[in-house]
């Protein structure tokens, strides 16, 4: 084995055992160093450009965020990963920026959001594989299940903003920040003196 294939699988593994076609090339290394690797079985194909060690578990969402880095992981799928529903998503939801499409995202429901709002509460959190993922923060997540009627299953947002407004983190400010800018200020401040 050579440096150059040394150096792709000390990287991988320093990245969890994940090693994109990028991040070679930004390392000055030709993506055909990496082909060559997946041919011998020392990297294993997850998605287009992307690679893990033969031990690395896929963990599907962190795959997704490598492939497509402007993609947030939303609504339903934030709460969970949040730890404000115990209930995994069926469908997990991502939002993208207006105008992305991708047909890798056919089996996911996908939001459309302007590129200026995209990023707003975006935080990261580690998925039970200990990567980690874009998500909304809570105050966002909870504002854009309320923003489409058809997004909103009661029975997981009514204990996660019971469990929100009775958490040390709550921050009615940031909440209504979210509500405003979102359009829902009206029906949060309703669902709020409902919860509490």
């Amino acid at each position: 084995m050579n440096a150059t294939d040394e150096l792709i699988l000390k990287t991988a593994e320093l990245n969890s055992g994940y090693i994109t076609v990028s991040e070679c090339e930004d390392l000055g290394i030709h993506k055909n160093s990496v082909f060559n690797l997946a041919k011998k079985n020392m990297l294993v194909r997850q998605a287009s450009g992307i690679y893990t060690l033969p031990e690395t578990i896929p963990d599907e969402l962190f795959i997704l965020h490598l492939r497509f880095p402007s993609l947030v992981f939303s609504h339903e799928t934030a709460l969970y990963y949040l730890g404000y529903s115990d209930q995994v998503p069926f469908v997990y939801s991502v939002t993208v920026p207006i105008g992305f499409h991708s047909k890798a995202l056919e089996n996911y429901t996908v939001i459309q959001q302007k590129v200026d709002f995209i990023n707003e509460g975006k935080i990261e959190v580690e998925t039970e594989y200990t990567n980690k993922i874009p998500v909304y923060c809570i105050e966002r997540t909870l504002c854009d299940l309320l923003h489409k009627p058809s997004f909103l299953d009661l029975e997981r947002f009514i204990p996660a903003l019971k469990k929100y407004l009775h958490s040390k983190e709550r921050d009615n400010l940031k909440l209504l920040d979210f509500a405003k800018k979102i359009g829902v200020e009206k029906r949060i401040r309703n669902y709020m003196e409902v919860a509490l």
